[in-house]
């Protein structure tokens, strides 16, 4: 594993080293010729400390061109959506990101594409775990983050190849199985968790809700061998409903402070825009589960 640590007076220290959980990591790693499909320690120290640049520039402009430059995918039309409602945030929203470690997939023909990072992110003086994702299209362009979400508990162990590396590995249908479930209550592949049993419900407030669309996306997902031979499974759901028959009032916050900002009154129909960003586990054999998610507005109307 790449292990990468902030040192005491600022600077980004690089370590490379195995973190608690992980095999031992070769003595020869550093050694190795560099590999532009890898992601090396100095490398993604220099990533995460020009990302982190960018989004605080971003959070703090109420600019939604600044955002193109550090979020895409999944993250894309919430963050958008976010600076339509609330325009530019105060200072304290401004991130730091602690003993970060990357999670390193092997990758072959070309530039890397994507890797996943685990940190300790602190802002406004709070301090919360994180699990993020990376990815880019080519080797000259900007990496962004892709997925992100507060993580609490432990993930299952990952696998390594002898140099250290994570190894990618096929989603197993999560995303869709999550999603049918959303949609259906199916549950030949997939345990919901109690986060996504509630999000099944059929009334906001006074708002009546029809089951609406949910599908896995935007774009694809990520994922990495498990010890065990599953995969633990970055993915986004974009889900749409339609309200009716209720009040102003009894809206859902995100979607009344939506329209509010967005000058519209609800009238009897309010069609809504969510993203889903979750992490999940996909056994090898067997149901899969999700270990953790976050619901944002996308659009109301």
């Amino acid at each position: 594993m790449l292990r990468l640590v902030l040192a005491a007076g600022g600077a980004l220290s690089v370590l490379a080293t195995a973190c608690s959980a992980d095999p031992e990591v070769p003595a020869t790693r550093a050694a190795e010729p560099a590999d532009k499909a890898m992601v090396t320690a100095d490398e993604g120290a220099r990533i995460l400390k020009d990302w982190t640049a960018r989004h605080n520039k971003a959070v703090t402009s109420g600019d939604e061109r600044l955002w193109r430059a550090a979020v895409t995918g999944g993250l894309a039309a919430p963050v958008s959506a976010r600076v339509r409602t609330y325009g530019r945030l105060p200072a304290s929203t401004r991130i730091t990101l602690l003993n970060p470690v990357l999670y390193v997939p092997r990758q072959t023909g070309g530039a890397a594409k994507w890797f996943a990072v685990a940190a300790l992110q602190r802002s406004g003086g709070k301090e919360q775990q994180v699990l993020a994702l990376f990815t880019r299209s080519g080797d000259k362009d900007l990496w962004r983050a892709a997925h992100w979400l507060t993580f609490k508990g432990k993930p299952p162990e990952l696998a390594y190849d002898a140099q250290g590396y994570a190894i990618p590995a096929p989603d197993r249908g999560l995303p869709a199985a999550h999603a049918a479930f959303l949609a259906s209550g199916a549950r030949s592949a997939f345990t919901p968790d109690a986060y996504t049993m509630g999000a099944r419900t059929a009334s906001y407030g006074n708002w009546k809700a029809d089951a609406g669309r949910i599908a896995p996306g935007p774009g694809t997902s990520w994922a990495l061998r498990t010890k065990d031979g599953g995969s633990l499974v970055w993915y986004g759901l974009t889900q749409q409903r339609t309200l009716t028959g209720g009040t102003e009032q009894s809206l859902p916050a995100d979607v009344r402070n939506y329209l509010i900002r967005a000058k519209r009154r609800p009238g009897g129909t309010v069609q809504a825009g969510w993203q889903w960003l979750a992490i999940g586990y996909a056994p090898a054999t067997g149901k899969s589960t999700v270990l953790g998610e976050s619901v944002s507005l996308t659009t109301a109307r």
